[in-house]
């Protein structure tokens, strides 16, 4: 009995010094609430973190990809093409029209002319003093071939050019299709221009493609039907270029396919493009009050066709919520030494107010002291912005007109221009910019000296 009686008050006394009191137990659980909320409040500011440099990765990405796609069309300005038709002496006869086969040249830069075609859209850019310009590259920017023809056949009023199915270019361009290359009626397709080389000729004919028809497969014949504007020049008074009027130009000789592309910014929300859905507001509530997606803008580069309209199945998004483009130049002047080939380079930079000569040697080359064929390099200047604003206040313009933070306007109703403070508990209004630059060299360009 005495051993049981033990027993049990060891038993007891172990008992109760394994057991909390409920002070402890409330202690205890006031510490763990204390600290999953310090947990909690840790983990969000790190996942902001996160989201805000991740838009801000994805801001630099979209401008390097844009410096790029539009750095690789300027290598190729006036390749296999003019750098100037309306001036240049190797073509045969300058076209009357169309407007856009005239205004043919290696580049044409149009001050602000973002904001000329797009004011409405570009509310977000003026408001932060941005006033992007937009440029006009020409050149063979769909392929690098030359296809051999073999005769210009005068039907029925329309001048047809008819391929050699057999040469190598176009036997190396069907291999690259069946890779998935474009086709010999993706690169002539309409409303692009056709450089042709008569053999014997020294100068180039140009036309603008009305259709291409390739029989066969593999092709036995593929020819391409020009437009009647503009024609083509022929030897009928033009003793040394052209083609044989009302007959057949059987000599053969060489054509390659010329374009124009645009490269402006714009806004694609709401419009019938196949970027709509990329476009579209992530949050549509919160579109005007936290990220401003109503207002983005984009770097799109579209097509222009002979009557310098765009052709919209050619739009083409390069760079999202991009902001700001901004151009300057390199010219070449004779040198004054007679008979000494030594040009004087000279240097138009980007600045903060825009520098009037940039515009006018670099204009359309209808434009009163246009000379683009002069142009040895252009410089680019690319701002991107991230998705959402995630700064309170901004930075002072840059000696070049760049700027480092950009107010998403409607986000507070006293914050609608650059430079106006937000009330203190407002969200942030400011989004973060990553701007690129680079001097690109007109290779195609470089030796033209008239």
């Amino acid at each position: 009995m005495t051993t049981s009686r033990r027993t049990t008050r060891t038993r007891a006394r172990a008992s109760g010094q394994r057991a909390f009191t409920l002070v402890e137990l409330l202690v205890a659980m006031a510490a763990g609430l204390v600290v999953s909320l310090a947990a909690f409040l840790l983990s969000k500011n790190a996942t902001r973190f996160f989201q805000n440099e991740a838009r801000a990765s994805a801001s630099h990405l979209a401008a390097t990809i844009g410096m790029n796609r539009l750095t690789a069309d300027l290598q190729r300005a006036g390749y296999l093409s003019s750098p100037n038709i309306l001036q240049d002496p190797e073509v045969c006869q300058v076209p009357a029209s169309p407007v856009g086969l005239r205004r043919l040249a290696g580049i044409s830069i149009l001050r602000q002319g973002s904001e000329f075609l797009h004011a409405t859209e570009l509310n977000q850019s003026i408001a932060n003093g941005l006033h992007p310009d937009s440029i006009i590259i020409g050149g063979s920017l769909n392929s690098t071939e030359l296809f051999e023809f073999r005769k210009i056949s005068d039907e029925s009023g329309d001048w047809v050019v008819e391929l050699n199915p057999s040469s190598t270019a176009v036997q190396r361009t069907l291999e690259r299709s069946r890779g998935g290359g474009q086709s010999l009626t993706q690169i002539f397709a309409p409303h692009r221009f056709l450089r042709i080389m008569v053999r014997g000729q020294e100068k180039f004919l140009y036309g603008v493609i009305d259709q291409v028809n390739v029989i066969g497969n593999p092709p036995i014949q593929i020819s391409i039907t020009l437009k009647a504007d503009p024609g083509l020049p022929t030897l009928v008074g033009l003793a040394d270029c052209g083609v044989t009027p009302g007959g057949a130009t059987g000599d053969g000789g060489w054509v390659n396919v010329v374009s124009r592309v645009r490269y402006d910014i714009r806004s694609l929300v709401g419009k019938a493009t196949a970027y709509a859905p990329l476009v579209a507001p992530v949050t549509p509530s919160l579109t005007n009050d936290l990220t401003g997606d109503n207002g983005r803008t984009e770097l799109v580069r579209v097509e222009l066709d002979e009557e310098d309209q765009e052709l919209p199945d050619t739009l083409e998004l390069i760079a999202e919520y991009t902001v700001d483009l901004k151009f300057g130049i390199s010219t070449a002047t004779a040198g004054t030494v007679p008979g000494v080939t030594n040009p004087q380079i000279t240097r138009f930079p980007i600045t903060a107010i825009d520098n009037a000569s940039v515009y006018t040697n670099a204009a359309a080359n209808d434009q009163p002291g246009a000379m683009p064929q002069r142009v040895r390099s252009v410089q680019v200047r690319l701002s991107t912005r991230t998705r959402a604003p995630d700064r309170d206040v901004g930075f002072p313009l840059g000696a070049d007109g760049r700027r480092l933070r950009f107010l998403i306007p409607g986000i507070s109703a006293s914050a609608n221009t650059f430079g106006d403070t937000a009330p203190s508990g407002s969200p942030p209004v400011y989004a973060r910019m990553r701007t690129l630059y680079a001097d690109i060299a007109l290779p195609n360009q470089a030796y033209v000296q008239w």
